[in-house]
């Protein structure tokens, strides 16, 4: 057993680590790292030089860009949500270079685990040959974006190899679940053996939606299969860029109004000046984003945030009045029309009912996933929230106005922003608490199965296999799983394949939401990687089956081969789309 468990948490607004010893797993210590905020996190931004290295990381990063500007490096922000969208590469926030996504996440993992190891060392000095990592991945995100984070982490030094037992991965909502059940400041008598709960788990770029049972010895088993989306508290930053800010002032991000900055100004040599401005512009912005909260704002009050750095992208005959009655002119609610404060200052009052649309919309979401669950289990009886925007009172409040005739028990940890970090550490410790997962799509190869008159005739495309003397059909699917299956932790399926004359074999993977499909090639199938093994050569033609293990019931798709009549592993190489 590994004499310490590291949970990191690579967040979409923060990151941070946590970390106990397997001889006191009563208590978690949390990392620390400089500048980070009462949750002991730091912004997950990072800033790299030419040669790929990392210059500063967290909340380092700002002071050194207002500082060195555009000079300062490659800044990246918003990582993960690029891996949400199933990117390979992230363009710096500030530069505009392409970069592969893999090597900036490799970066901040790399980041987190050497403060990780430096602050082991000083408790324990030979403790940092013994670890354990549990790295948290939402429950939504698909073999894709695991695969990306797993290469990430061996990259990183986290692991030198896939199968490294050092490594887990926690999924985020059930990471929260391990936290909940130890955490005194959630009702016990709410969480116990034969209770179904929702985890809805908020940050800030994705919510993931959960439903979990306390089984016996306090197990969990999940309900149904994860839900979710971008329900993140990013996304209203992102919408105040996009809906007010692009269509005032058509700048979007920073390389778009510097490009605009500098068509006007071509002597301007003062691009450290810019950025802070545009920096200060994206902090106003995110505090007024979190000063809304329903107890402290009345309906009609305004922010005011300065746009001045936009002036000199316009020529004299265009002032702030124009561009604001410009805008209000498509508004046709009175409430989110915006007003002038400062002509001459270009400041404007936005209203805080902007903010109330935007978090109304996410709530309307949400509650449309939560809805569904509750239709198919009646048994719920709680929804507890975790991540760290459910800290905004206007969010729960506007979900549990939602449900309310629907759920007794609104639940929330008193630090939600800590429950998968620390809950990281807790699934680390023990990670057997996890019983059952539900599968989220059938699951299956593309392979040449045996012919079937009542199955594949006016259908199926029929050959003869000349090594076997056997009519076979081309472009089956060859099912490993269903949609909705109960899959036990570590659950192994195993199908048998014949080698063609080749002795490097290439099979597809696919999912749908079809529990029976015949066809990889029917409508709602979705290739989603492929998986390539070679048979040694010794093996003669019609000597080369092969056996292909799945390993399922864990938090990645894992798959072995063997030669099926000596036992010999196969070499494998499996990549996701």
């Amino acid at each position: 057993m590994a004499e310490v468990v590291v949970g990191i948490d690579f967040g979409s607004s923060g990151s941070g680590f946590a970390y106990a010893f397997s001889d006191n797993e009563d208590e978690i210590f949390q990392g620390s790292i400089n500048g980070a905020n009462v949750d002991n996190k730091v912004p997950t931004s990072i800033i790299l030089d030419d040669n790929n290295e990392t210059i500063k990381f967290g909340v380092e990063c700002r002071e050194y860009l207002k500082i060195k500007g555009r000079k300062a490096g490659h800044y990246f922000k918003d990582i993960k949500m690029n891996l949400y969208e199933k990117k390979n590469e992230i363009k710096a926030n500030n530069t505009g270079k392409i970069f592969p996504l893999e090597l900036v996440i490799q970066r901040v993992l790399e980041k987190l685990k050497d403060l990780a190891i430096v602050e082991i060392k000083k408790i324990r000095p030979n403790s940092q040959n013994n670890i354990k990592y549990v790295v948290t991945v939402p429950a939504i995100w698909e073999e894709f974006q695991k695969d990306i984070m797993m290469k990430a982490c061996i990259n990183a030094g986290l692991i030198k190899e896939e199968d490294d037992k050092s490594l887990f991965f926690a999924l985020e909502p059930e990471a929260a679940s391990y936290y909940c059940l130890k955490n005194k400041s959630i009702d016990q008598n709410l969480m116990k053996e034969g209770d179904y709960y929702i985890i809805c788990d908020l940050g800030g770029g994705t919510g993931d939606i959960v439903t979990h049972l306390i089984g016996a010895n306090r197990n969990v088993n999940e309900i149904c299969s994860p839900n979710g989306g971008k329900f993140g508290s990013n996304e209203i930053n992102k919408l105040i860029f996009e809906e007010i800010i692009f269509k005032i002032f058509e700048c979007k991000d920073f390389n778009t109004f510097y490009t605009k900055y500098k068509e006007i100004n071509d002597n301007f040599d003062d691009e450290e000046m810019l950025y802070e401005d545009w920096y200060e512009l994206e902090r106003a912005i995110m505090d007024f984003k979190e000063g809304t909260n329903l107890p402290a704002v009345k309906d009609h009050e305004y922010y005011p945030i300065n746009f001045s750095l936009f002036k000199d992208i316009f020529n004299d005959e265009v002032d702030i009045n124009t561009l604001v009655d410009k805008y209000n002119r498509d508004v046709t609610d009175d409430e989110l029309k915006l007003k002038i404060r400062s002509k001459k200052k270009w400041i404007i009052d936005i209203p805080h009912q902007i903010i109330y649309k935007y978090i109304k919309n996410q709530v309307s979401s949400i509650c449309e996933i939560i809805n569904k669950i509750l239709d198919f289990e009646k048994r719920i009886n709680s929804i507890i929230f975790v991540g760290g925007y459910c800290a905004n009172e206007v969010l729960t409040l506007e979900i549990k106005n939602n449900l309310s005739n629907k759920i007794k028990n609104f639940l929330q940890p008193s630090k939600p922003c800590l429950s998968i970090m620390e809950g990281a550490v807790l699934f680390g410790l023990n990670p057997n608490k996890i019983k059952t997962r539900k599968a989220k799509y059938t699951f299956g190869m593309c392979a040449n199965d045996y012919w079937k008159e009542e199955i594949h005739a006016g259908k199926g495309d029929k050959y003869y296999d000349d090594d076997d003397n056997v009519w076979r059909c081309r472009d089956c699917f060859s099912k490993f799983i269903t949609i909705n299956q109960d899959l036990d932790l570590g659950q192994e399926i195993t199908r048998n394949y014949a080698f063609s004359k080749s002795r490097t074999c290439v099979m597809d993977f696919y999912k749908t939401f079809k529990p029976n499909p015949i066809f990889v090639n029917e409508e709602g199938i979705e290739k989603i990687g492929q998986l390539r093994y070679e048979a040694d050569k010794d093996y003669p033609i019609g000597e080369r089956d092969n056996t292909v293990t799945m390993r399922i019931g864990g938090t990645f798709i894992d798959v072995k081969c063997k030669h099926t009549k000596s036992g010999k592993a196969i070499k494998t190489y499996l990549d996701f789309n």
